[in-house]
């Protein structure tokens, strides 16, 4: 089902593009402020069950950027909050969540080719150990088990336990899908615990040669791509105390600033997974600013957003033609009058 639709929707991009509504769009309703992207991965796999953007999508989606907009970095849009001064039309900032090595190695030989920088949001913690993140972490083990099940046994006072079927790949994603929706709301101690045992039992080692080094982001920041704050150890913060989350933020800010020099860093909630309380102590603790997950807006401007009410949207794991359809064509108009008359909130383009 998911590739009839991701297949349907290219066929329909292509329409609005290849008839010229995509075109008619960029020139009557033109973007009068920044948009800001985000992507991942930058690879032709899923490994991990988290799908890489193709860097020949990356080089298609950058070649149609920067013929239509101005590509400027994170810290250029937010001074022109800080100072007052009116952000660019057409203008358009790139960012990477993370810190996924192949950021380095796929993704800035395509960004070089444009001449334009990006900034990561890593994951500290990651960046010093080489390991995953903990959900690409998570499945990996279960892309990779030979086992034909697991028995998992719930944190509960009657010992519950569950047996897994593993055979399939999709019984091997269901698993995962339920251990980390488990795991997304345990004190990382806990969550360690549970992923070493799940490594033992399905008899998988997780590479630790996937995520970028302090010495890659020094060569990055060298080269002008910007580094912002993702957490210790990408916890779900708005599913743990607030005296975890703040240690968490804390961390990887004093990180930052003694592995980078950076003082204040922007800062990205991991899942987008936040609160008012967190979006204050962000402030508190000294970040330069931070996204609001499903913004109201996706266009950012002086006069609805700030530097901790950011609106992003997701590079697609497609084509360039997508991006353009979905930019220039109606589908986010058409997706607001719908959202309106069913009374749900706009989802964030992916």
């Amino acid at each position: 089902m998911g590739l009839l639709k991701e297949s349907m929707r290219t066929i329909a991009s292509r329409a609005v593009v290849y008839t010229g509504v995509a075109a008619l769009g960029r020139n009557f309703f033109p973007k009068n402020g920044a948009l800001i992207f985000y992507g991942h991965r930058v690879a032709a796999d899923d490994e991990g069950y988290l799908e890489g953007l193709r860097p020949e999508w990356l080089d298609e989606q950058l070649a149609y950027l920067t013929r239509h907009y101005e590509i400027i970095t994170l810290s250029q849009l937010l001074e022109c909050y800080e100072l007052g001064r009116p952000v660019p039309a057409r203008s358009a900032v790139l960012t990477f969540d993370d810190g996924f090595r192949d950021n380095l190695t796929h993704g800035w030989p395509v960004l070089k080719r444009f001449d334009v920088t990006a900034t990561i949001f890593v994951v500290t913690g990651c960046a010093e150990s080489g390991e995953l993140p903990w959900p690409q972490r998570l499945g990996f083990l279960f892309q990779h088990t030979q086992r034909p099940s697991l028995a998992v046994s719930w944190d509960l006072p009657d010992r519950t336990v569950i047996e897994l079927p593993l055979v399939t790949p999709a019984q091997r994603r269901a698993a995962y899908l339920m251990l980390k929706t488990h795991l997304q709301s345990q004190p990382r101690e806990r969550r360690e615990i549970w992923l070493k045992r799940l490594a033992r039992d399905l008899d998988v080692d997780a590479p630790r040669d996937r995520m970028l080094s302090w010495t890659d982001l020094r060569e990055l920041q060298a080269a002008g791509w910007e580094i912002g704050a993702h957490t210790f150890s990408h916890p779900w913060l708005a599913q743990i105390p607030l005296t975890e989350a703040r240690e968490e933020m804390q961390r990887s800010l004093d990180d930052l600033r003694r592995h980078l020099g950076i003082e204040h860093p922007s800062f990205c909630f991991p899942a987008g997974s936040h609160t008012a309380a967190l979006m204050a102590l962000a402030r508190d603790l000294g970040f330069r600013s931070a996204f609001q997950p499903n913004p109201p807006h996706r266009v950012n401007t002086l006069a609805n957003a700030h530097p901790f009410a950011l609106g992003r949207m997701g590079l697609p794991n497609a084509p360039a033609v997508n991006l353009e359809a979905e930019l220039d064509g109606p589908f986010y108009a058409l997706r607001r009058g719908l959202h309106r008359l069913t009374g749900k909130g706009v989802k964030r383009a992916a």
